[in-house]
């Protein structure tokens, strides 16, 4: 309603400028025309000769009469230079004086006026009469009423009223459909309420802890928080495709190639700069799913934040494997050192445990000797224990010597933790028992520290090993959520500790998956002569 109102009052008022100017123009268009029309019969040679002659109003007063009727005008008088009149709309003013001044025609000039006469008010135009000779022997008037004037006004108020209306229904269509289009697109809500439900929406999605992207159909970015931002580590802008962000530097490639493929995922691994991230993507529709599509909805979760407890939470439950595998292998023996010691066998009893004392004892030895942080001694240690109980053989090489603070104990469990787990499941569905290995090396020099894992499984499947490390990959059954985040895990490690993580595929007929992983040394850690030269390691066999 307010709408047409506003048409109503706009179309009134263009009409009122209309009939105005209509108006102005009408009035102008009629002191040219008259004061042409007197210029015309002043220099008339009729109207000339006939002002000088002895009866002049017996020859003027019928050629006046035809001009006032030709030319639509209300008077045409001819008057002498004292204002008598020869020649009159009426013929009982002729003889009177004119009423008006004549003060600009004597003066040699043709002019307009506009003046009350016997006919109201009227529009005149005035002209001087020269004679062959050059003087103003008479002057000339001709006028229309304004009376009849806007009467002609009045013949041009139809069109106008045509044109007022023709706008005034356009103006109402206009208005109705916008209110629609209008309604369409805000649901049916008005501006308070569009304007409310824009601070409330805004405060919680400035607010939350996710990150939220929203994507148009075409691609381009259309709204984002703060939190996304964060979480990228960019200056995001609004209304860019992510193909050309990804191009400029502004999303990664990793998550681009997962936005473009436009499917609906939950809480997928992706590795942006230092951070995992757990994405999820769906469409994003108004009205529930049968609504219209607005694009596509992006939520980002850190999962960067759990890092430090996973890593602490994976070194408690390998150490706890190994005490139970340890207290397990413990009570074994210690019934058959009992049953030896029952049955009279002693020297038997004592040999058993003084040999199984001291194979454990060359294994925490070796790596002791070799590895000086403990955290990293005691990850070995214990995969080592899991290792047996699972019925696999894990065989430990190392050269040189790891000092303490060589990298991050957090990174070191990270990387050899993830890698040895997923060695150690995949020989674990081996049928073979010569399958059933896992090798770990380790090779200091001044300059660099390799971590080898090598396994005896059935290797990667076909999986291209830039889809491995890209995404996070898994092999293990599950719902998805918190599986393949290992390699993602010590991916984001590995770059975080400038080094470089590579994937070989049965690089011999006995192997399955060699995981190779290169840190640069940084420390100040003096290996003083302790750590052998990098020498190839010759390829595993598998165990006879």
């Amino acid at each position: 309603m307010g709408q047409l109102c506003l048409v109503a009052v706009m179309v009134g008022a263009l009409t009122l400028a209309l009939y105005v100017d209509a108006g102005r123009q009408a009035e102008q268009n009629a002191m040219e025309r008259m004061r042409s029309l007197a210029a015309s019969l002043a220099v008339n040679p009729f109207v000339i000769d006939a002002v000088q002659s002895p009866n002049p109003t017996a020859l003027l007063q019928p050629y006046a009469v035809d001009v006032m009727d030709s030319a639509h005008a209300d008077f045409v008088t001819i008057m002498q230079t004292d204002r008598t009149r020869f020649t009159h709309r009426y013929p009982s003013e002729i003889g009177g004086t004119f009423a008006g001044s004549i003060d600009d025609a004597l003066a040699g000039r043709t002019v307009n006026q506009m003046q009350d006469g016997p006919l109201g008010p009227t529009i005149r135009g005035i002209a001087p009469i020269y004679s062959n000779d050059g003087r103003i022997v008479a002057v000339v008037s001709t006028g229309v009423t304004v009376e009849n004037n806007n009467s002609q006004l009045l013949e041009r108020l139809p069109l106008i009223i045509a044109i007022a209306a023709t706008l005034l229904a356009g103006g109402a269509i206009v208005a109705v459909g916008l209110r629609r289009y209008l309604q369409r697109v805000t649901f049916g809500r008005g501006p308070e309420e569009i304007g409310q439900m824009y601070a409330f929406y805004d405060a919680v999605l400035h607010s939350i802890d996710d990150g939220m992207l929203l994507l148009s159909p075409g691609g381009e970015l259309v709204l984002h928080n703060d939190r996304a931002a964060e979480l990228l580590g960019l200056t995001l802008r609004e209304g860019v495709s992510a193909e050309h962000s990804a191009a400029t530097g502004q999303l990664p490639s990793e998550l681009v190639s997962l936005l473009a493929s436009g499917k609906t995922v939950e809480n997928e691994v992706v590795l942006v700069g230092d951070r995992v991230l757990l994405v999820s993507q769906r469409a994003a529709r108004t009205g529930g799913k049968a609504g219209s599509s607005l694009g596509t909805l992006v939520i980002l979760r850190d999962r960067t934040d759990l890092r430090k407890l996973s890593s602490e939470l994976d070194t408690v439950h390998t150490m706890a494997d190994a005490l139970r595998s340890q207290t397990h292998e413990h009570a074994n023996r210690l019934h058959t050192m009992v049953t030896l010691v029952e049955l009279g066998k002693g020297d038997e009893a004592v040999r058993f445990a003084t040999d199984d004392l001291a194979q454990g004892q060359r294994l925490t030895d070796r790596v002791m000797e070799s590895v000086d942080e403990p955290v990293l001694s005691a990850l070995l240690v214990g995969k080592t224990a899991q290792a047996d109980e699972r019925g696999i053989e894990l065989s430990i090489v190392t050269e040189g010597r790891i000092p303490s603070g060589l990298i991050d104990v957090h990174d070191a469990v990270t990387i050899l933790g993830n890698l040895i787990d997923n060695a150690l499941d995949a020989v674990a569905e081996q049928a073979s028992p010569d399958d059933r290995w896992v090798e770990i090396e380790l090779i200091a020099s001044a300059t660099e520290l390799v971590l080898t894992v090598i396994d005896g499984g059935p290797g990667l499947r076909g999986v291209s090993p830039d889809d491995i490390l890209r995404r996070g990959y898994t092999s293990k059954p599950g719902n998805g959520f918190g599986r393949g985040v290992g390699l993602a895990l010590v991916t984001q490690a590995v770059r975080r500790s400038r080094g470089t993580l590579s994937v070989q595929d049965r690089a011999t007929a006995s192997e399955g998956a060699r995981f190779t992983v290169v840190l640069p040394i940084t420390s100040d850690a003096n290996l003083n002569g302790n750590t052998a030269p990098v020498t190839p390691t010759p390829d595993r066999k598998a165990p006879q």
